[in-house]
């Protein structure tokens, strides 16, 4: 069985190719897929759901690989789910298909796959002595086995979290809070085939933070450690530090225990503490110094809290008001110490610096200071201080001024002047009477010292030398700076290896030097005498250094430094140890020499040879002896054949060294001991074939071996190494050499793949393919097998990818299978499968699904003569269904077992248990009706099933899977609106009895729906001459644009007294069940007329809508439009003349206008009119009144023109 398993994957190529066959069906299929667990999968079935939710039909998962198809039979909608058992978790649960037999998932061939996800895992967070209260917000991780994350949650308020879908498996839950701690914080849990709920009391919060702070003076305070003691006869459970607690004992609270149950160390300058995983309880709190240094006082001296279920942040914080404080005494900053300093504080003398020049003021309170120090030979400046608790420490004190001394050797008193460098500043010192000794006070730099002599002096010829000198104080006292007028005698010896005609002509120097070391003035010279001594006379006191020339010889000390105090000064003896040789070298290298006996002439009475290193440039050493020495080099360079071979020390010349070459090493890092070849490639020369060098030493598991290569300035040589196993990188290594001996280069072998391989059983000239699938600019490469099946490719680079693929006619070959090295073959199988119905006649149109390993499937449906062939297979166990509706199978499917290039004849009977309808939907005019859903629902004896099926291209549709024996109500599935594909039928249903046989000629007439709606509208206004001022506009509910506007048209006869009213025919709008208005607008205007304009609204949901909407403009007066201040004019005038000719008519008019004013208000009151007609009417004024003003007017004018004339 597992051999014959390895076949499958090649197979399923040979399938695909015979996919084109005619039997195929439409369906979807899958796999239900099932990663790292073992599940069951014959008990997942899938289902092929409507919209609504009925079932269409289910299957069953093949048990080998999870695969299923269900069959298609009709265009729609459809919801494909899984269904399992209770507690499993697949994703997708449910995929949504639109199956139109072209473009979808399904009918494009694509599996619709279901990943089953895994079960559930509970669980609960509880407090530590509390099981009814759950710790809630607690971070909780799922973590696998093997340390990958699965997912995070938080819990809830009763502290209850769960995570979902989990794959069965070993899983670890970790707990997290930012404050609180765990008894356990993990807990392994096994999910293996069910939700898990983790026992109760697995994960327990132990503890919490507390966390408290330090203050002095309302600012932070650091460095206060404090330690925590639990209440008596409580089990207490902290994980603050336990490990080093300082043993320091509770006196002060017997209620606690003695010992600390943990402690902090020092906290920061935030001021803080915290003890961590604290368990509910009472604790007592104490402060802790830890650095002896610093000594504080705080308040309180303890501090009680109670723990509850959460952290505790204390609001009763610690003071700090007193202190110690420490400081140091330095000579520079963070430089050496100054010990046995005396310091006084405000005056007082309070202590002694130690050996590291540190100091403790104790017990001070925050203030000013002011600090001052003594110290022998320094000098120190005072210091003020500001001391705080924020800051309890003190700044370091420096040396201000260091000690400086000198003589001035007269009995009289001199005076010393000190000027500092680069500088205004001098001092100036006066010498003490007799001993002729000064002292002064400097700080760092450089000085120039000298005597002051007066005008008598100077004429007595009295002048002190130096007569400068130069200092440099740097941090430390200075002495011995000695002016005199002393002449003294300096004398030494020469001491040459022979005799004294061995030095040669020598002269020794004698060179003053300022206070510095420094050179001054001219130097003297001293021949030496035959005995090796020599003598100075006259020199004034001071520094001097006193030299021979070392340009020949070796000396033990070739310069000697004296101070010159006295009349009479010896100089130590200069020695000599050798003589000097010189040698020019162009490289470093290594040199051997050897003294030759010149007397003998053999080396073989020669003392040791002595080895030396030479460097590039110019090289001198020493040799003891005079005479010949021979000379031998040796390194990484070929020196020129006229290197010398020997020298003498009487020859002053240098020796000249060349090299010629120099060596190139190439290494080589092999993973195999073996013998390595490089072919040399020289320009101009035959190729040679040199081996590599065996170093026994292995780097990083690698045999390494080494070649030396000598070549010159600009030489070049190819190397190619050779081998049948290794491979080499790279494949050629070009040398150049260089002007100094290099690496020159690295390889290294790698051992190459060599694959030997065979089929299985052997096959003869079969074509193997070995291809670089992530290299695809290299070659494929091509064998075949021999008369054994064998063959072989190598060697190959280990580090790249490589497939290799056999192929032969009439063969099928697996995957080539690198533990036993094979591909095999075989000549392929067939499962032939007939299905019958109970009657023993040949069943077409079923459809079987055959899987198997591997991931195999092949869906096929039976032609007329019921059978299908599966051609093609490898041996292995196939899993086989057979599915049609209204049908049932003996056997449902079926688990064959395929042999080696067997046949094997199956045979299925169908048995038919449901039954289908047939008709044929067409429109009013007989063309056939596509794409409508045609539903069958079943009476409510047999439980109001419904069924369905979709018109074809030629309006004729199949309803399937109806029950003998029920009555089915047949129908179009109706809807509203432009997107339903009927409106109604006609008939609206037929009802049909299903017997055992098929019912044909269930015809219906389907109607569409309409798609638009007609508006019409009909206009009334009061008069026809106003049709023409009108204009009408419907919109669309939310726009400010109309969708449609136009003038209202007058009638055709204006002065006619009939009025019909107009009508207006709006164009068409859709019929999508949106809101609409239509409203009137009108130019009439609003001074001269009172109207309101009529609007209505309406729902795009009907076939059709009307409305009338009137209009009844009402004229106003004309005195309406006159202005307010002409009419107030014309009624002053008129009172004006009526007054002046007619006063009694007058006072009657006026009697009466007033009474009608009254009238007027009282009648405006009551009316109050709202909304146009209130923005449109200016008043009301009867006119009657104003006609009998008017007459009252013309007869005024009348009476007056008879009378003029």
């Amino acid at each position: 069985m597992v051999r014959s398993a390895v076949f499958a994957l090649a197979v399923v190529l040979v399938l695909f190719l015979d996919s084109g066959s005619t039997n195929e069906v439409f369906g979807c299929g899958g796999f239900v897929k099932n990663v790292n667990s073992e599940l069951d999968l014959s008990k997942v079935e899938v289902g092929l759901f409507t919209p609504q939710g009925s079932l269409k039909i289910k299957t069953e998962c093949s048990p080998s690989n999870g695969y299923y198809f269900i069959p298609v039979y009709d265009k729609g909608s459809y919801v494909l789910k899984v269904i399992p058992p209770p507690g499993w978790s697949f994703e997708p649960e449910q995929v949504e298909i639109k199956f139109d037999g072209q473009t979808d998932v399904c009918s494009l061939g694509k599996d619709v796959n279901f990943l089953f996800k895994g079960f559930g895992i509970t669980g609960r967070v509880e407090f530590r002595g509390t099981e009814d209260a759950g710790a809630r917000n607690v971070r909780v991780e799922l973590v696998a086995e093997d340390g990958s994350k699965i997912g995070q949650t938080i819990t809830n308020g009763n502290g209850v979290f769960s995570f979902t879908p989990i794959k069965p498996g070993r899983y670890v839950v970790k707990v997290q809070h930012a404050k609180w701690y765990f008894e356990n914080p993990e807990y392994k849990v096994t999910v293996s085939s069910g939700n898990t709920e983790i026992p109760p009391g697995s994960l327990v919060v132990s503890g919490f933070d507390v966390e408290g702070s330090v203050f002095s003076g309302g600012q932070p305070f650091a460095n206060v450690g404090f330690l925590l003691y639990g209440a008596k006869d409580q089990k207490s459970l902290v994980q603050c530090s336990s490990s080093n607690i300082p043993s320091v004992s509770n006196t002060v609270n017997k209620a606690y225990e003695s010992t600390p149950l943990c402690h902090t160390t020092p906290n920061k300058n935030s001021g803080s503490y915290l003890f961590t995983g604290v368990s509910r309880g009472k604790y007592l709190i104490r402060p802790h110094f830890t650095d002896s240094s610093i000594k504080f006082h705080i308040r309180p001296e303890t501090l009680e809290v109670v723990v509850g279920n959460d952290g505790l942040r204390l609001k009763d914080n610690f003071e700090v008001t007193g202190f110690s404080v420490s400081g140091r005494v330095l000579r520079s900053p963070n430089g050496p110490s100054v010990a046995n300093a005396r310091v006084k504080l405000n005056g007082r003398e309070i202590a002694v610096t130690g050996q590291d020049g540190s100091y403790t003021l104790e017990n001070i309170q925050p203030a000013t200071y002011t600090i001052q120090v003594q110290a022998d030979d320094l000098q120190f400046k005072d210091y003020i201080v500001k001391v705080s608790l924020a800051n309890p420490s003190l700044p370091d004190i420096l040396v201000t001024g260091f000690k400086v001394c000198g003589q001035v050797i007269s009995k009289k008193v001199h005076r010393v002047a000190i000027t500092k460098k680069a500088s205004t500043m001098m001092v100036e010192v006066t010498s003490r009477e007799g001993s002729g000794e000064w002292c002064t006070f400097l700080e760092n730099g450089q000085y120039t010292v000298q005597v002051l002599t007066s005008d008598e002096e100077h004429a007595s010829g009295i002048q002190f030398f130096p007569v400068t000198q130069t200092i440099e104080v740097n941090y430390a006292p200075i002495e011995g700076i000695v002016f005199s007028q002393l002449r003294a005698t300096v004398t030494g010896t020469v001491r040459c290896l022979a005799k004294r005609d061995s030095c040669g002509d020598l002269a020794v120097t004698l060179q003053a030097l300022d206070g510095n070391g420094n050179a001054v003035g001219q130097s003297q010279l001293a021949s030496v005498g035959d005995s090796g001594s020599y003598s100075f006379q006259n020199v004034l006191p001071g520094s001097y250094e006193v030299s021979v020339p070392s340009a020949k010889f070796c000396w033990q000390s070739n310069t000697v430094k004296i101070n010159i105090k006295t009349a009479k000064e010896t100089v130590p003896d200069f020695v000599q140890t050798g003589y000097i040789v010189s040698l020019l070298a162009s490289h470093n290298a290594s040199m051997a020499y050897r003294w030759k006996d010149a007397a003998a002439g053999a080396e073989n009475t020669a003392p040791k040879e002595e080895e030396i290193v030479l460097t590039a440039g110019m090289n001198m050493f020493c040799v003891k002896r005079a005479g010949t020495y021979t000379m031998r080099l040796s390194g990484c360079h070929r020196f020129e054949e006229t290197t010398p071979t020997e020298f003498n020390t009487a020859s002053t010349a240098p020796i000249t060294v060349n090299a010629k070459s120099h060596r190139n090493v190439v290494s080589l890092f092999a993973e195999e001991k073996e013998r390595y070849r490089v072919q040399v490639q020289r320009e101009g020369t035959e190729n040679e074939l040199v081996e590599f060098e065996f170093v026994d030493v292995q780097v990083d598991g690698k045999y390494v071996y080494r070649k030396v290569f000598y070549l010159e300035h600009g030489e070049r040589v190819t190397l190619v190494p050779e081998s049948e196993v290794m491979l080499f990188h790279p494949t050629q290594l070009v040398v150049m050499g260089g002007n100094n001996c290099a690496d020159a280069g690295m390889l290294r072998a790698t051992k190459g793949l060599l694959i030997n391989g065979r089929t299985d059983p052997p096959v003869k000239d079969v074509t193997i393919t070995l291809v670089f699938p992530k290299n695809a600019d290299l070659l494929s490469q091509v064998t075949q097998t021999d008369a054994r099946g064998e063959f072989r490719f190598g060697p190959i680079d280990p580090t790249l990818a490589v497939e290799l693929s056999a192929e032969k006619e009439s063969y099928v070959f697996s995957a080539f299978d690198r533990k036993t090295s094979s591909f095999s073959g075989h000549k392929l199988c067939e499962i032939i499968v007939t299905v019958k119905d109970d009657a023993g006649n040949r069943l077409p149109g079923v459809l079987l699904s055959l899987s198997g390993a591997e991931s195999y499937r092949k869906n096929m449906v039976t032609g007329d003569d019921g059978t299908i062939k599966f051609h093609s297979l490898s041996p292995s166990e196939y899993y086989l269904r057979a599915m049609m509706k209204e049908y049932e199978f003996r056997p449902n499917s079926k688990l064959i077992k395929v042999g080696e290039g067997a046949t094997v004849q199956e045979e299925l009977i169908g048995m038919r248990t449901q039954f289908s309808i047939f008709g044929s939907i067409t429109s009013l005019n007989g063309e056939p009706f596509p794409n409508v859903a045609v539903e069958a629902i079943s009476d409510e004896t047999c439980g109001s099933v419904l069924e369905e099926a979709t018109s074809e291209f030629n309006g004729q549709y199949r309803i399937r899977g109806l029950t003998p024996g029920c009555q089915y109500r047949v129908r179009v599935r109706t809807g509203a609106g432009p997107t339903a594909a009927v409106d109604r039928s006609i008939p609206r249903e037929r009802v049909v009895a299903v017997a055992k046989a098929d019912t044909r000629d269930v015809n219906l007439i389907a109607i569409s729906p309409l798609a638009f709606v007609d508006v019409t509208v009909r206009v009334v206004a009061s008069q026809n001459d106003h049709y023409k001022t009108l204009k009408i506009a419907l919109y669309k509910k939310g726009s400010d644009t109309p969708v449609h506007t136009q003038r209202i048209e007058s009638p055709l006869n204006p002065k006619s007294k009939i009025n019909p009213g107009i009508m207006v025919f709006f164009p068409r709008i859709p019929f999508d069940g949106k809101s609409y208005h239509i409203e009137l607008t009108s130019s009439l205007s609003e001074k001269n007329y009172r109207y309101s304009l009529s609007s209505v609204s309406f729902v795009a949901n009907t076939s059709s809508f009307y409305a009338e909407l009137p209009f009844a403009p009402e004229l106003r007066t004309a005195e309406g439009d006159l202005n307010q201040s002409s009419l107030s004019a014309i009624v002053l005038i008129a009172l004006i003349g009526f007054v002046f000719f007619k006063q009694e008519l007058a006072f009657q008019l006026l009697e009466m206008a007033w009474s009608k004013v009254g009238t007027l208000t009282g009648s405006m009151m009551s009316r109050r009119p709202t909304g146009k007609e209130l923005k449109n009417d200016t008043g009301y004024i009867d006119t009657r009144d104003i006609d009998a003003l008017a007459s009252t007017i013309d007869g005024m004018k009348k009476k007056k023109t008879k009378k003029v004339s």
